[in-house]
Order: structure tokens, then C-alpha cells, then sequence
């Protein structure tokens, strides 16, 4: 172990010699108009300023390939002792050349991955030329401590939380952090990621055109839907911030950088059920004018009450984004999302009587789902009278409990990525639904939508281009339309990774600690 730490630390300085450089890269492949780099943002605002000089390329805004020049440019300038990049699954690949391209410009520099991709999926990465290391979940305390231990004679990796590490019999892994102080991390430095240039863009998700900005109020999920890598990131327990330092949060975005929507992108805000009550609250009271809340993630409809709805109408919601997935009771025991369906009715007349608008995310061509649950699914929106829904096709997400389970049935290979989430391209179709034309059943439910709440026509139409960038809007609309002509191009499921499959990874039996 020592020896393989020697080999990738011994061109570092040691620890107070000089500040190292740390790249963080945001590759191509994430869109502009609805992710924007966060994490970075945390990272540095959380780490040391007199140790570490922290610089962030985002190739996802400059829209950009790793081998274009102008990024080529920009990275030898700043000449990185450690390049990390975070990555969801559908641009592993683009962040994997991220990582290959500081390798040939700097042979010695150190390359760190993070993000869902690495967090779920990391067993299998980990042993790729490219990756020195992986972080997995929560990384604004951990990246730090790491970076702590590089630049140590004989670094004790156990020590790093999350941390995916080479040992001489192949890896080691240790558990994530889990901190119950939130509080003790700093805000995400918004400047450093461009949020103006991103709004200018076009950034938003589910919010109106103007000063908007992500925060993060509560971390951790507790559910087992079999589609979602979300307790892999985040832990099981639900964790918050105090409601304290939300408010600072707030205030801070609204004064200094002129945000008036505040989208929490939150799994889980309304799992502590007195603490979201306390939060709008104390929204409530700070009386600050012209704000909007949205929770463009969704909250889980049992997570709440007429109270709960009637505050967060007060605090500054518009609408609210739940999450059914299913009306199929079938299809949800697939999923194991446990939510009965015949609470979803009442739950959405609750938000609805306290002046909200409802809107509903649900998944189509899940793996044993059949046309007869889809059209349970489609009952229940006209049931229900939503004002908008949100029908995502299934995509398998590497890592998941469901991903495993289609590979191990041979359905899919390891390795298969989805090449977007958004674009209309499955990596994946059910065989139930083998010849089930998905984009004519979207366009055909929305219609049905309008047909049987017509009073709803103008907020299904103005919702499309006054929450979300135009760009974005007509790129879905067009690709449903092509795909609904041509229902063959809707598979391209050709792009697989080799995973590494190492029989030395365990898990760190150290107890960790911070250093």
C-alpha cells in the first residue's frame, strides 16, 4: 500500500511548500439550461485557500469537447497538480477522456472522479488506467481531508470518508460521510460557477425566467425504489441543515446576488415533516418580496398535510411537483417505490385546495410493465387532474438495484450507459413493450390532458415555455415528434463501458475519522 501511495505522490509537494492546484472540470454532456456545476461551487468555498488554488473548467457551458483546443489551452495553462471530475452516467465516457487528456498533458498529475456515476457504480470503474481515485457521496469534507493525505509521506487513506483507493491486491473502500453537521460546510461560491452566465442561458428547472438558484436544504433518502441511486449519494438517513443557516443562505442569494426563485433540489425536504412546516415559517418571516420556492425533484405526497401545503403556498410556491411514477399498483411494487395509489387522489386535492398547481413525474417502460399498467397510469392523471405530468421513459442507471437485476438476467450488458436523459433514446426497452411506440403515448396523454380539463389548456401551454428555456422545450417536442415517426430510432443502446472487476476491494475496516 505504501508503495502504490509513494507512486502517486512523490511529485507533490509536501505540505507547506507551495499551494497545489486542483482542476475541477465539468464535462460536456450535462445541459446548461437545467445543471449547473454545485459541487464545484462547494469545493471551493470549502477548501483551504492558502493550500489549495482551485480552478474550474466548465466544458459543459463553453459547450465543448476534452480534445478541443481552447480546453487543451486551458488546462496546461494552469498547470494542475490533481484534476477531479464528476460525472452522471451518460457522460462517463466524456469525463473518462477528461482524465486520459491531463494524463498525456501531465503524466504525474493525480485524477479524482465523484458523482452519481462513480458514487453508484464505483466497483466496477475503479482498476481504469485513467482513475487514480474515486469519491463516493457527500465530498465537500472528504475532498479536503484527501487532499491532505497526497501530500503526506505516507498518506493513511483509511482516514478519507467515501474514499476509493488502491491497495497492493487491487482496492479499498470506505463508507461515505454521513456528517449530521451540515451547517459545518460552507455555501456553494455561486460566482465561481457561473450562475448569472447560466441563467443568461437559459438556466432554470421547473422555475420562471429570472434570478434563480439552486440550494440544498436536506440530504439522504430512506426509500428503496429500485430505479434510483439516490441513498448511494446521500445515505438512508434524512439529514438538514438548520433552519438559521437556510435563512442566512437565503438572504445571502437574495441581497448579494439579486436571486428571487429559489429551487431546492432536495429527494426528501418534506420527509421531516415539522422541519419543512418550520422552514416555511421562518421563510414566512423573513418578508422578503417578489420570492418563489419549487421543489423540482419532487416530494413524496405522504410527507405531508393541508398545513404543510397551505405554508409552502405562503412561503412562495406555485406549484408542486410530486412523484407518483406509477398509477399501477403492479408497476409500483416492481419498482418498490411503496406508495399505495389510492392516496395519490386525495394528496393531490389537498395541494390543489391550498393554491397550488400539481404536476407529476412518472416513469413509462419499466422492466415488467405492461400496457395494461400504463394505462392504470393514464387513468390516474385524468383522475387526478394534473396540470402537468412529466412521462420519462425508463432508463437503467448503472448501479442500481434494477440495473444489477436486468444484468444478471443477461436483459442488458455491464457497462451499458444511456446516452442521454432527456433526448428520447432508450439503452434499454422493455420486452413487454417491445413495439410499444413511446413518444405517440406522451403526445397522446398530454392531449388527452387538454381534452379533459380544458380550463387547464393555458397553464399546460404557458407552463412549457415560461418554466423551462425555450431551447430546451422545442429539442423535447421535436425529438418526441421524430421519434413517434420513425418508433425504430428510438433504441441506441451501443455504448458500453468494459467494467473493471477486481476481487481485492473491500471495505476499510479502520475506523474513520477526520484527520
Amino acid at each position: 500500500m505504501a508503495e502504490i501511495a509513494s507512486d502517486l505522490t512523490d511529485s507533490l509537494p509536501i505540505q507547506g511548500e507551495r499551494r497545489l492546484t486542483i482542476a475541477l472540470v465539468w464535462p460536456k454532456g450535462f445541459d446548461p439550461t437545467y445543471s449547473i456545476p454545485l459541487p464545484y461551487g462547494y469545493f471551493k468555498n470549502n477548501l483551504d485557500k492558502d493550500r489549495y488554488k482551485v480552478v474550474i473548467i466548465d466544458n459543459a457551458i463553453e459547450g465543448r469537447s476534452c480534445r478541443d483546443s481552447s480546453f487543451l489551452e486551458e488546462l496546461r495553462a494552469c498547470e494542475p497538480d490533481v484534476v477531479g471530475v464528476s460525472t452522471w452516467s451518460p457522460m462517463f465516457i466524456e469525463a473518462l477522456d477528461i482524465l486520459q487528456v491531463a494524463k498525456e498533458i501531465k503524466p504525474s498529475v493525480v485524477t479524482v472522479m465523484g458523482g452519481a456515476h462513480a458514487s453508484s457504480y464505483f466497483e466496477r470503474i475503479i482498476g481504469t488506467p485513467q482513475i487514480d481515485f474515486i469519491i463516493r457521496g457527500e465530498a465537500e469534507r472528504s475532498f479536503g481531508e484527501f487532499l491532505d493525505q497526497l501530500q503526506m509521506t505516507n498518506p493513511d487513506w483509511s482516514t478519507v470518508k467515501g474514499l476509493v483507493y488502491p491497495v497492493e491486491d487491487g482496492h479499498k473502500y470506505n463508507e461515505p460521510d454521513l456528517s449530521q453537521d451540515l451547517d459545518s460546510i460552507k455555501i456553494p461560491d455561486y460566482e465561481a460557477i457561473q450562475l448569472e452566465r447560466y441563467v443568461k442561458v437559459g438556466y432554470r428547472w421547473n422555475s420562471p425566467p429570472t434570478g434563480n438558484a439552486p440550494i440544498w436544504v436536506t440530504r439522504g433518502c430512506p426509500y428503496r425504489c429500485q430505479y434510483c441511486a439516490a441513498p448511494d449519494l446521500n445515505g438512508r438517513p434524512v439529514r438538514t441543515h438548520s433552519i438559521e443557516y437556510m435563512m442566512n443562505w437565503i438572504k445571502y442569494l437574495y441581497d448579494t446576488r439579486k436571486v428571487r426563485w429559489f429551487n431546492i433540489i432536495d429527494d426528501n425536504f418534506t420527509y421531516h415533516i415539522k422541519y419543512a412546516k418550520d422552514f416555511c415559517r421562518a421563510v414566512i418571516d423573513l418578508d422578503l418580496k417578489g420570492v418563489g420556492f419549487g421543489t423540482p425533484n419532487g416530494v413524496r405526497m405522504e410527507r405531508g398535510d393541508p398545513e404543510l401545503w397551505q405554508l409552502m403556498k405562503q412561503a412562495g410556491w406555485q406549484t408542486l411537483m410530486v412523484a407518483p411514477e406509477s398509477g399501477s399498483a403492479h408497476t409500483l411494487a416492481l419498482m418498490k417505490k411503496d406508495l399505495a395509489v389510492g392516496l395519490v387522489p386525495k394528496a393531490v386535492q389537498d395541494i390543489r385546495n391550498a393554491g397550488l398547481k400539481v404536476q407529476g413525474f412518472f416513469i413509462i417502460g419499466y422492466p415488467g410493465e405492461t400496457l395494461e399498467d400504463l394505462e392504470e397510469s393514464v387513468k390516474l392523471i385524468m383522475d387526478c387532474k394534473f396540470n402537468f405530468v412529466f412521462l420519462n421513459s425508463f432508463q437503467p442507471l448503472p448501479g442500481t438495484p434494477v440495473y444489477d437485476a436486468l444484468v444478471e438476467r443477461g436483459e442488458i450488458p455491464d457497462g451499458l450507459l444511456p446516452n442521454s436523459y432527456s433526448d428520447g433514446k432508450k439503452a434499454y426497452i422493455a420486452k413487454e413493450l417491445k413495439d410499444f411506440n413511446f413518444p405517440k403515448f406522451i403526445l397522446m396523454t398530454h392531449l388527452k390532458m387538454m381534452w379533459n380539463d380544458p380550463a387547464n389548456i393555458p397553464f399546460h401551454f404557458s407552463l412549457m415555455f415560461s418554466r423551462f428555456s425555450p431551447k430546451f422545450v422545442l429539442k423535447k417536442v421535436g425529438m418526441i415528434f421524430w421519434n413517434m415517426c420513425f418508433p425504430k430510432q428510438q433504441i441506441k443502446n451501443d455504448v458500453v463501458f468494459e467494467p473493471m472487476h477486481h476481487t481485492g476491494q473491500v471495505v476499510a475496516s479502520t475506523v474513520l475519522g477526520s484527520k
